[in-house]
């Protein structure tokens, strides 16, 4: 069963027609299902760009690039997370699992191969708690012969997942203390980069506008691993300025799609602590971020211990 793409876009046509065109040239693309959500305007100033976007999505409608197309617009402005949370579950309970693009995550070729094959292969390996697209530039060791490899770290540029990893995650993170009060757990958490845990207490105490920590906080309370790609499957387009969460020549984390494999290789794969070391630098700021990191960790700790206390 081949997984359904399950594209989000907003009021950047540019950037939505160039990852468009990119996954009709997919290998596998006239087996996919496509569902392409579209999200209403925050304001005035997004109206006629939504509008522009969705004059592109009713000429594609009819497209026979793949199996077929699916297009929901809101009436209404979602936000990024609410957008992305809704329109998942409804495809991943339908399908079983999906594989997940924003509009400015251009993908190889290759990308639909790679994680319909990942998916099928790593269902049952229950360490696995999704499949991303993107990967991060590292020296890998050169002992390391594998085609993917385990992190800890979740990935919002270009994903997959399955149903019952999905429908466990802890939206409104009413567990989320249970990171807080644990030092292992905290551990885990910051082995992703220093801005895991500031992230992670600052959504804490704010409604959801970022799904992917939330997403991030399920793998590290359940112990999963990400795999990724050796060579990544997607270049981010997204250094305009117009994103949600980057700022204009922000996102530098861009990849060579042409290194992408075109077979990648499943296979038994084991934790590798040192490709973890260095995703945790490249995803961290330097010194002064891990000093801020730890001094943040052990109030938090303190905190959530003094409240437990309280409320005892």
């Amino acid at each position: 069963m081949f997984a359904p793409v399950v594209l989000f876009v907003y009021n950047r046509k540019d950037l939505f027609l160039k990852t468009y065109n990119a996954l009709k040239l997919c290998v596998d693309a006239k087996q996919t299902d496509l569902f392409i959500f579209s999200d209403g305007a925050k304001n005035k100033e997004s109206e006629l760009l939504v509008e522009d976007v969705r004059a592109e999505l009713n000429r594609i409608s009819n497209d026979c690039e793949f199996h077929s197309i699916t297009i929901i617009c809101s009436p209404v402005n979602k936000g990024l997370a609410k957008s992305i949370i809704e329109g998942v579950t409804q495809v991943i309970t339908q399908y079983g699992r999906a594989i997940v693009l924003e509009d400015d995550c251009l993908p190889s070729p290759y990308l639909i191969k790679y994680m319909n094959s990942a998916l099928d292969y790593y269902y049952e390996d229950k360490r696995i708690g999704s499949v991303a697209g993107y990967a991060e530039i590292i020296e890998i060791p050169k002992d390391y012969q594998s085609d993917i490899y385990l992190a800890r770290r979740s990935c919002s540029w270009g994903w997959a997942t399955w149903l019952d990893r999905w429908e466990k995650v802890d939206w409104k993170l009413q567990n989320v203390d249970k990171i807080f009060k644990n030092p292992r757990m905290i551990h885990r958490l910051n082995a992703n980069g220093s801005d895991r845990l500031m992230r992670l207490y600052r959504q804490s105490k704010t409604d959801i506008q970022s799904w992917s920590i939330c997403f991030g906080a399920y793998h590290v309370l359940n112990d999963l691993y990400v795999i990724y790609p050796r060579y990544s499957y997607i270049f981010s387009t997204g250094d305009d300025g117009s994103g949600v969460h980057t700022k204009k020549g922000e996102v530098t984390r861009q990849y060579d799609l042409s290194l992408a494999i075109s077979n990648p290789k499943m296979e038994p794969i084991q934790y590798d602590a040192r490709i973890q070391r260095r995703l945790k630098k490249r995803a961290s700021t330097g010194f002064l971020s891990e000093m801020k990191r730890f001094f943040a960790s052990v109030a938090i700790v303190l905190v959530s211990h003094f409240n437990k206390g309280q409320s005892e």
